[in-house]
C-alpha cells in the first residue's frame, strides 16, 4: 500500500473512533426521547433517530459539544424546537416537556403555536425548583399557545440562568407575575405581554441591572408604575401599554438614558410628564394614546431631539401646539388627534422635512393651516385635519382630502403674513427663548437650534 494511501486510511479510521465516541450519553438519549413523545406529533420520531439523534440534523434540534471534552467529545442537546414548520409541530395532546429541563445542557427552549386544542387546555408547570438549580436554560420562549393555561410557576425564579425570558400571546395565562422574578440577575429581555396577568407590576423588577428589554404590554396589570423601574440603566424599550395602571408617569423615569422606546399607551396615567423627558437623548419612539392625562401640552417635548414618533391622542390635553414641535426634525408621526387643542398650528411644522404622517384632528384649533404645497404633498392621505371647524386652506385644491374648508379672501390674506412672522420667529431662535428665561438656555438646545439652521 502506498505511504498516502496509508495516511489517509489512517485519517479515516481517526474520524470513524471519534464519531463512535461522541455518540450521546444513553440517559441523555432517553430523556430526548421522552420529551419528543410528549409533544411531537411525528410518531416516527423515536425509530428513526437511532442510537445518536445528534449525528443527524434534524429539525428543531440543535446540539453541541460539552466545552473541554477532549479530543471526541459527547454531543449534548443544546436547543430545542416547537411547534412552527420545519421545526417539529405538535400533536393535540401535548403535555408541557418537563422533561426538557432535565436535558442537562440545554441552553433554549422554544414552544411558539404548540399548545392550541380548542377541546383541551395544557398546563404550564415546571419541575420542583431543587430540580432546577443546576440548569443552564439561557432562552425559554413561550409563545402564541391559545391553549396554555395557569400561572406563571414560582419556579422560573430557579433558573438564574436565564438571560431572555418570553411567556407571551397565551390568553389563558392569568394571576400575578412572582416577586421571585427578581432574582433572574442574568435576565436581558423579559415579555411577558398578551396574556392575562393581573395585580401590580412587581417593583422587584428593578433589580433585573441588566435588563435591556420589558415588554408588559396588553394584560390586565393595575395600580401605580413602579418608581423602582428607573433603576433599570441599561434599559432600551420600555412598553407597559394596553393595562389598567393608574397614577402618574414617575418621575425615575428620566434616569433610564438608553431608552429609545416608551409606551404608556392605554392606561389610566393623569397628570404632567416628568420634567426632564428632554435629558432623554436616546429617546425615539413616545407613544402614550388614550389616557386621561388632562393637561398642558408640554413644550418640553419638542427638546427630544432623537424623537421619531410622538403619539398622544385622546389623552386630554389643552392648550396650543407648542412651536418648540417644529424643531423636531427626526420626526415622522405626529399624532394629537381628539384633545383638546386650541389656537393655530404652528408654522414651524413645515419645517420638519421627515414627517410623513400627521394627525391634528377632533381639536378646537383655527386660523389658515400654515402649510406650503410641497409640505402637503410630502403628506398626502397622511394628514388629517378633520374635526377643526375653525381651521381653513387658501387652496381647496391642494389638500383636497384634509377636512377643512377653504378660507376667506381677507382672512387668508392676513394669516399668510402671520405664518411669515412665525417661520422668522423661529429662525431667529425666539421660540427657544420664550420657553428658557434668560440666563437659563441649555446648552443642548442652543447647538441643536444652530444644527437646524
Amino acid at each position: 500500500m502506498a505511504p498516502s494511501s496509508s495516511y489517509t486510511l489512517a485519517i479515516v479510521l481517526c474520524l470513524l473512533f471519534s464519531l463512535a465516541a461522541a455518540t450521546m450519553d444513553p440517559a441523555e438519549r432517553e430523556a430526548l426521547l421522552r420529551v419528543m413523545e410528549a409533544v411531537s406529533s411525528d410518531r416516527e420520531w423515536r425509530p428513526a433517530a437511532g442510537a445518536d439523534p445528534c449525528s443527524s440534523p434534524w429539525p428543531g434540534l440543535e446540539c453541541k459539544p460539552a466545552p473541554g471534552g477532549g479530543a471526541a467529545p459527547r454531543m449534548h442537546v443544546a436547543r430545542l424546537d416547537f411547534g412552527v414548520p420545519p421545526n417539529p409541530t405538535c400533536k393535540d395532546t401535548a403535555a408541557f416537556p418537563l422533561g426538557a429541563f432535565a436535558l442537562p445542557h440545554l441552553q433554549a427552549l422554544f414552544l411558539v403555536d404548540c399548545f392550541k386544542n380548542p377541546d383541551a387546555t395544557t398546563a404550564f408547570t415546571l419541575p420542583p425548583a431543587s430540580n432546577l438549580s443546576a440548569s443552564r436554560l439561557q432562552q425559554l420562549s413561550i409563545r402564541s399557545n391559545p391553549s396554555l393555561s395557569g400561572t406563571l410557576p414560582p419556579q422560573l425564579a430557579s433558573l438564574w440562568s436565564l438571560q431572555v425570558l418570553t411567556v407571551s400571546q397565551n390568553a389563558l395565562i392569568r394571576g400575578e407575575v412572582p416577586q421571585g422574578i427578581g432574582e433572574l440577575k442574568n435576565l436581558v429581555h423579559l415579555d411577558l405581554s398578551y396574556n392575562s396577568l393581573t395585580g401590580p407590576i412587581p417593583s422587584r423588577l428593578g433589580e433585573l441591572r441588566g435588563l435591556v428589554g420589558l415588554d408588559l404590554s396588553y394584560n390586565s396589570f393595575s395600580g401605580p408604575i413602579p418608581s423602582r423601574l428607573g433603576e433599570l440603566a441599561q434599559l432600551q424599550k420600555l412598553d407597559l401599554s394596553s393595562n389598567n395602571l393608574t397614577g402618574g408617569v414617575p418621575d425615575t423615569i428620566t434616569r433610564l438614558k438608553s431608552l429609545a422606546f416608551l409606551a404608556l399607551s392605554n392606561n389610566g396615567l393623569r397628570g404632567r410628564l416628568p420634567a426632564g423627558l428632554s435629558d432623554l437623548r436616546d429617546l425615539q419612539y413616545l407613544i402614550m394614546e388614550n389616557n386621561p392625562m388632562g393637561v398642558l401640552l408640554p413644550s418640553e417635548l419638542g427638546n427630544i431631539a432623537r424623537l421619531q414618533e410622538l403619539r398622544l391622542a385622546n389623552s386630554g390635553y389643552s392648550g396650543s401646539i407648542p412651536e418648540t414641535f417644529g424643531l423636531l426634525s427626526s420626526l415622522t408621526t405626529l399624532s394629537l388627534e381628539n384633545n383638546n387643542l386650541t389656537g393655530r398650528i404652528p408654522a414651524g411644522l413645515s419645517r420638519l422635512k421627515r414627517i410623513y404622517h400627521l394627525n391634528l384632528s377632533k381639536n378646537g384649533l383655527d386660523g389658515v393651516v400654515p402649510f406650503d404645497g410641497a409640505f402637503l404633498r410630502q403628506l398626502g392621505r397622511n394628514l388629517d385635519l378633520s374635526g377643526n371647524p375653525g381651521l381653513c386652506v387658501t387652496d381647496q385644491a391642494v389638500v383636497p382630502d384634509a377636512g377643512v374648508g377653504v378660507c376667506p379672501d381677507n382672512v387668508s390674506r392676513v394669516r399668510s403674513a402671520a405664518a411669515e412672522s412665525s417661520i422668522r420667529r423661529v429662525n431667529r431662535g425666539e421660540v427657544t427663548r420664550r420657553f428658557w428665561p434668560a440666563g437659563m438656555l441649555r446648552p443642548a438646545t442652543v447647538a441643536l437650534c444652530c444644527f437646524l439652521l
